[in-house]
């Protein structure tokens, strides 16, 4: 599930509107995931580089600058920019007269700010931020609440007292599992029914302008349908965010409600994950362990990890992947660990199973599903040191720094500078580099409540190009030069060295790594 999404945008700025693409509907639209604002620039090069999921910049300024320049078409740019995976173009009432194909067109009227493409991102990462905060503290909360002996009561009733919303778990019949605070029932089998067939949680407006957000679960046979209400307009990401963590724990709870009937399959899985999180005492017992699950002493093996974007760990829709990928004995060595799928591959070619992978996905219509394959590994007592650098690389995909859905962690086109970086995280060294280089800007930024660090990376990804830079940031071009100045002064770097702007650069690559896992 998104973290921002287009209708969270038209919630913090009323003046937006928004033009679904072609055969889209309004609530589609709305709900496409928003990750950074980007502008479009007036000269060459015009686009930025998009990764996926931006909110592209377009004012009909800018729009007129290209036209007189013969670079691009009107017709031509929107006809390049629908062809690209953004969520949508942010512009002025004009640019098009009709809908766009597969693009929704978000709507600011004039006056249109020149610096949209920074105040939006400033949003972004401050909303983010609290995202963060709230989801670390309903995770506390929650993993204390799982003790409780009311159960699923006690998981909901925790959520309501930090969202300030009731909640209702039903299951898949419409009766009433547990429920939390005081609101309006939910809206009946008419609403489950819809929740069945949507891909994350459902927003729904019923009668006497109640809003419903209701989200589909799944564990151990059992299905059901977590829903919280309020009054029309004020449900937020915020509210999406504890909706779903709470519904993965009372996914989870379903699960060990029916444990018994799965003990066989459940055995298994236990097994992979003693192998995998380095429970078992020796070598020995690991390669004894191995040996029941079909894994030979020599055989070398590759760690992968299968994370979805749902509420809970799938893992039904991992196995079915799997099998189709590589067959019945790899399907069987899979298991849950810390809200992803995880699975022992022996004797595989990594670069041909990311090759199989990727034509299983190419196959399936969802796009909530990332792999990472780990470097080959000489035998199963190396498994965990595989897992950690599997869930490395799908944090950084998580954070942004890298795309790729399967993605080889021996491969320097998957991973890029991060192959070479992952051996020191983690390290003294690494933070020790970290902080020589960008120690000052970080502390300033936070005393002052400044902005150098943004300004770093805005200058270092344009190049050097200081117009271009200044047009990102939302900042006149004399205000970044006294930004830049201050930076060189902080850091001792000289910015017009190439070898000085290199090594801000790693240090700002390094900021992007994920936090080390404490154990």
């Amino acid at each position: 599930m998104p973290e921002i999404m287009l209708r969270d945008l038209c919630r913090w700025d009323s003046r937006l509107s928004i033009i679904p693409a072609k055969g889209m509907t309004r609530d589609a639209a709305l709900d496409r995931g928003v990750t950074w604002a980007a502008s479009i620039r007036a000269a060459p090069p015009l686009l930025p580089s998009l990764r996926g999921d931006e909110l592209v910049v377009l004012p009909l300024r800018v729009l007129e600058q290209i036209e007189l320049g013969d670079a691009l078409t009107r017709e031509g740019l929107l006809e390049t920019l629908t062809h690209r995976p953004i969520a949508a173009i942010l512009t002025e009432p004009g640019l098009s007269e009709e809908p766009l194909d597969q693009v929704p067109m978000l709507i600011l009227p004039a006056p249109f700010p020149h610096d949209a493409e920074g105040t939006l991102n400033r949003m972004i990462t401050e909303r983010r931020a609290e995202l963060y905060r709230l989801g670390a503290e309903l995770s506390r909360r929650l993993s204390h609440s799982i003790v409780d002996p009311r159960g699923i009561s006690a998981v909901l009733a925790t959520a309501t007292e930090l969202a300030k919303r009731p909640l209702m778990l039903e299951d898949s019949d419409g009766n009433i599992v547990a429920q939390s605070g005081e609101g309006p029932l939910p809206g009946g089998q008419r609403l489950v029914s819809r929740a069945r067939v949507v891909d994350g949680p459902l927003l729904s407006v019923e009668e006497h302008g109640v809003e419903y957000l209701i989200v589909t679960l799944a564990a151990g046979g059992r299905s059901g349908f977590l829903s919280m209400s309020g009054e029309s307009g004020p449900l937020t990401e915020g509210d999406r965010l504890v909706l779903v963590q709470t519904a993965g724990m009372c996914a989870a709870l379903l699960g060990d409600q029916t444990h018994a009937t799965n003990s066989d399959r459940s055995a298994r899985e236990r097994q992979v994950a003693d192998l995998l999180l380095g429970r078992l005492a020796t070598s020995a017992a690991a390669l004894a362990r191995g040996q029941a699950l079909g894994i030979g002493l020599n055989d070398p093996i590759t760690v992968g990890v299968i994370e979805v974007d749902e509420p809970a760990p799938n893992l039904r829709l991992a196995r079915e992947l799997v099998l189709r990928a590589f067959g019945t004995a790899a399907a069987d060595n899979l298991t849950v660990i810390d809200g992803a799928v995880a699975l022992l591959l022996a004797k595989v070619e990594v670069d041909a199973a990311k090759r199989a992978l990727t034509r299983t996905l190419a196959r399936d219509t969802t796009q909530s599903v990332a792999i990472a394959l780990s470097t080959p590994l000489p035998s199963i007592v190396d498994a965990p040191a595989g897992l950690r650098e599997a869930r490395f690389a799908l944090d950084l995909r998580r954070g942004g720094a890298i795309s790729q859905r399967v993605i080889d962690c021996a491969s320097v086109d998957d991973l890029g500078l991060y192959e070479v970086l992952y051996p020191l995280w983690g390290s003294p060294t690494l933070a020790t580099f970290e902080s020589a280089l960008l120690g000052e800007l970080e502390e300033y930024d936070h005393r002052r409540k400044a902005e150098l660090i943004p300004t770093l990376e805005a200058y270092l990804s344009a190049g050097g190009a200081l117009s271009e830079a200044a047009t990102s940031l939302g900042i006149h071009r004399n205000t970044l030069s006294y930004r830049l100045q201050r930076i060189g002064e902080l850091t001792g770097r000289d910015l017009s060295q190439s070898h000085e702007r290199l090594l801000l650069q790693i240090a700002l690559i390094t900021r992007r790594m994920p936090p080390f896992p404490a154990s």
